[in-house]
């Protein structure tokens, strides 16, 4: 199994998964997704002759991540002083 995400939705009705450990990308239907997959969301793949052929969501993997980009959210809107000089 590798890990991969939900990087977008195609204009074809697919979904783009990147795999990262395989540097590859995969197009799957978007009917073949778990139920409440969004952009973002990272999966469980198991890949078979370059295509995925079993996916699961990999909650722990998701939520972590969503939370590391809220905490960089608000770290950034906690810096109100600007470098830059104001005209």
């Amino acid at each position: 199994m590798h890990s991969g995400y939900l990087d977008r939705f195609t204009d074809t009705n697919d979904a783009l998964i990147l795999v990262d450990a395989l540097q590859q990308q995969f197009h799957v239907p978007v009917s073949f997704l778990p139920a409440g997959s969004t952009v973002g969301t990272w999966f469980l793949v198991t890949i078979q002759e370059d295509k995925i052929i079993a996916i699961q969501t990999d909650i722990d993997k998701t939520l972590a991540n969503r939370q590391e980009v809220e905490d960089r959210m608000q770290r950034l809107k906690s810096k109100k002083t600007s470098r830059f000089k104001r005209q």
